[in-house]
C-alpha cells in the first residue's frame, strides 16, 4: 500500500518485492485479482504487469482492515 502506484510482473514482484518463488506469487496474484485487489495489464504478448486497484472504496476498506491488524499486533507486544 505504500507503493500504490507501482506495477510489476509476477517475476519482478516475487524476486524484488517479496522474495518468494514465482509460482506461489503468481497464484497469490491470481487470487488478489479475483477479489479486485490487483489489476493486470498486458504489456507484451503474454507478459502481464500487476498493479494495486484504482478503486477508492476498495483501497479505503483494505487500509482500514490492515490498520486494524497493525493495532491488534501492537496491542499484543510487550
Amino acid at each position: 500500500m505504500r507503493n500504490n502506484e507501482a506495477a510489476d510482473t509476477a517475476r519482478g514482484i516475487a524476486e524484488w518485492w517479496i522474495r518468494r518463488d514465482v509460482r506461489s506469487t503468481q497464484a497469490a496474484l491470481s487470487k488478489l485479482q479475483e477479489c479486485g485487489v490487483v489489476q493486470s495489464y498486458v504489456v507484451q504478448d503474454s507478459t502481464f504487469v500487476y498493479a494495486y486497484t484504482k478503486r477508492a472504496v476498495l483501497r479505503q476498506s483494505l487500509a482500514r482492515h490492515l490498520q486494524d491488524k497493525v493495532v491488534a499486533v501492537s496491542a499484543r507486544e510487550p
